[in-house]
């Protein structure tokens, strides 16, 4: 038998204290609150499954994201300019699609890989949304703020309603460069009371940046501003140079992503130049915000018809309990988001335009961020229960008050009864709430917040989701099926002559049926069709009034005339400058199409005519479409989207002109047998090269793009990412010395 030997404990051994518990809550709060968030942003798609597939979404960013994923994997990155786009090829000057940021990227390649686009939407926003809850949570935690306030809050603010039915639904580049800014907030805290180092505060700002949004950019300079205001009130000089530097490193990214639109705006309908106005677009008023707590109020906003300005369901009834005198007793400390919440209510109560921003209701979710920490924080100090007859009157008289307001904005029978079914749910809510918090304590209040959140959450996807008509377009998602429906029709570089909005079911006709024939915006990127219409939000002015194109690629009736004929300034017609194959007619803009010369009637059906061209002239590798007489091309070969080389033999000595079938955006640049040679707008807006006097014979035409100030731009990030690692390799070099100065 084998005997087992227990060595006795030493006589002067100490005792060894137990292994502290293990904390299980540090990891699992967060991240059921991200999972919860995850699954309760899947409920709009069981209501109509194209609430996340509409708008621009649907006709701009998913499309686009596609493309911009093949061409990632094709190993052109960044994509800079696609100039079979014409106006909307200028993907640096449009800035929203972040073309600058490695973890976009890691997006369009996503969605690059899947079946349908409209389902990537979704999934992006879901991990997006669990995203934007986590940095939350840690934010509110930051702060101060207990596990289950911090949980509440972050559940609650990616349902909001401006962030959900905006940003989310039409504008998901828009919620991705929010994303960030918590992240940014909470490292640069870290960073002010010594927890992390200054590159990390960089390198987060430096990804809000580069997403490409100027809320995000906004959102950026806020934060930074406040935690300034915050780190001065505490007289942290230290910290307060430390994070006055990163912010100055952070700002230095901003001429590498924005100086492309500055420099290329005075040719788009865009300005920089600044101006003010006040026209009330998605302009909330302080009766709507005021309104914050109330699930079905929908704001006094022009062709709003859902809660915008919807925070969360327990904000304001739920504060008549709270003790407020925590803000008094940390308000030192709680500076940052006091600061940062009064500044974007000011914002949201502006102007509706102003210089580069518009549409103050984008920007109040930033301001409900600063909003959840400071509630977090109040709810973490716990509930009064003193006084209950007061505080309920309070939260009687706020439920019956926001009645009134919701009632008054649209005074029907249903909408009362929406109010008041909702009233009451509150009132339960807020009735158990308490009872649970004062058996059972704080932490067990999360779990009727949570299912409050989820419940007033299903209320508003049945009420204010799916019933919108306007909405059912119905636009193409599946990249299989769209090349499919074209594949063999629309040859070459096509051009639509088409109104989107005049696009439209009727009785009868299948759900996709309609986009058969055309589609909007960037929904040819899903296809093989080589289309030179697009979404865009800059445009460009000369072509666009040469076809009266408009932001989504709808023309009007007198684009088919114009193709026909010269532009100003060149003797050919515009449809040969565009090098077009194929143009497509929709009937109701130009009902019986007759075919120009050296075209023919290809196909016709009840909606468009496609009309093609006898002897195609894009097969070509390259974009030149009229050369001088006397010059006879080689050869026209493209390298990639941003260089191009023409080979010509010249037979007489004046000077020469070549023009491209791309828009002159500003940054091409030419050489003729390397001697640089002007590069201008020319007839229509497109690319034309003017050659000067010289002898006959062979030449070689080098031209290229690169965004404007690139170069300017790149310096700068370099500067500014040296400026970070200098303020990060200081904060270790002082921490060190603390530590080796500090008494054993």
């Amino acid at each position: 038998m084998t005997q087992v030997v227990v060595a006795a404990p030493a006589e002067n051994a100490e005792p060894q204290d137990p292994a502290p518990p293990r904390d299980r809550g540090r990891v699992a709060v967060p991240l059921i609150t991200c999972l919860v968030v995850a699954a309760l942003a899947q409920i709009p798609v069981l209501r109509p499954g194209w609430f996340y597939f509409v708008d621009d979404a649907a006709t701009q960013i998913l499309p686009m994201w596609y493309h911009l994923g093949h061409q990632v994997r094709d190993g052109i990155w960044p994509p800079v300019l696609e100039p079979d786009l014409l106006m909307g090829g200028n993907l640096a000057a449009e800035t929203l699609f972040g073309v600058w940021n490695p973890v976009n990227a890691l997006v369009w390649v996503g969605v690059s890989f899947s079946s349908d686009v409209g389902v990537a939407g979704i999934v992006v926003r879901a991990v997006a949304l669990a995203a934007l809850a986590l940095g939350c949570y840690l934010l509110c935690r930051e702060y101060g703020a207990a596990r289950w306030s911090s949980s509440a809050l972050a559940t609650a603010l990616p349902l909001s309603g401006s962030l959900l039915h905006f940003d989310t639904a039409k504008w998901p580049a828009a919620l991705l460069a929010f994303v960030w800014v918590p992240f940014l907030w909470l490292v640069a805290r870290r960073m002010v009371r010594g927890r992390a180092n200054a590159f990390w505060v960089f390198l987060i700002g430096a990804l809000a940046v580069t997403a490409g949004n100027p809320y995000g950019l906004l959102g950026v300079c806020a934060v930074l501003a406040a935690l300034l205001v915050e780190a001065g009130l505490q007289r942290k000089w230290a910290p307060v140079a430390r994070l006055a530097l990163v912010s100055a490193a952070i700002g230095a990214v901003v001429p590498l992503v924005y100086l492309p639109l500055v420099r290329s705006a005075h040719m788009t309908w865009r300005t920089t130049s600044g101006g003010v106005d006040n026209s009330g677009t998605l302009a909330p008023s302080l009766e709507d915000l005021v309104n914050l707590g109330m699930p079905t109020y929908v704001p006094a906003i022009p062709d709003v018809a859902v809660p915008a300005v919807y925070f969360c369901w327990f904000a304001v009834p739920l504060a008549m309990w709270c003790d407020w005198s925590a803000l008094r007793e940390r308000a030192r400390e709680l500076a940052g988001p006091v600061v940062l919440a009064v500044g974007y209510l000011l914002i949201a109560l502006g102007p509706s335009e102003v210089w580069m921003f518009r549409w103050p209701l984008r920007v109040v979710h930033y301001g409900y961020l600063a909003l959840a920490v400071l509630l977090a924080v109040v709810l973490t100090a716990g509930l009064r229960l003193d006084r209950p007859r007061v505080r309920a009157a309070g939260t009687a008289g706020f439920l019956l008050l926001s009645v009134h307001f919701t009632a008054g904005r649209s005074p029907d029978v249903v909408t009362l009864g929406r109010a008041v079914a909702v009233t009451v749910l509150i009132g339960l809510l807020i009735a158990a709430g308490l009872a649970v918090y004062r058996r059972r304590g704080s932490g067990s209040l999360l779990v009727v917040l949570q299912v409050g959140t989820a419940l007033t959450f299903c209320a508003q996807c049945v009420w204010f989701i799916g019933g919108g008509p306007d909405l059912q377009h119905y636009f193409p998602s599946s990249p299989k099926q769209v090349r499919e429906n074209y594949a063999g029709r629309y040859e070459g570089r096509v051009l639509q002559v088409a109104d989107a909005t005049l696009n439209v079911p009727v009785p009868g006709e299948q759900a996709r049926e309609m986009w058969r024939d055309m589609v909007i915006g960037n929904a040819y990127l899903l296809s093989d069709v080589d289309s030179v219409g697009s979404y865009t939000g800059l445009g460009f002015r000369e072509l666009s009034d040469a076809l009266c194109l408009r932001y989504d690629g709808s023309t009007c009736p007198g684009a088919y005339d114009a193709l026909w004929h010269p532009p100003r300034g060149a003797d050919v017609r515009l449809a040969d400058l565009l090098l077009l194959d194929t143009v497509v007619v929709q009937h109701k803009i130009v009902p019986q199409p007759v075919a120009p010369a050296g075209w023919h009637l290809a196909e016709r059906n009840a909606r468009v005519s496609v009309l093609v061209r006898d002897h195609p002239v894009s097969a070509g590798a390259g974009y030149l479409s009229w050369t001088s007489p006397h010059l006879r091309v080689r050869s026209d070969t493209s390298s990639g989207p941003r260089g191009e080389a023409v080979e010509a033999d010249r037979s007489g000595g004046g000077p020469g002109r070549l023009i491209f079938a791309k828009t002159a955006w500003p940054g091409y640049a030419a050489t003729w047998n390397g001697t640089r040679v002007p590069v201008r707008a020319g007839p229509a807006g497109l690319l034309e090269v003017a050659l000067p006097a010289g002898p006959p014979g062979a030449g070689r035409l080098e031209l290229t793009w690169t965004p404007p100030s690139a170069r300017l731009g790149l310096a700068s990030l370099a500067g500014g990412a040296l400026l970070a690692a200098g303020v990060g390799i200081q904060q270790l070099t002082a921490r060190r010395r603390d530590a080796a100065g500090a008494p054993r």
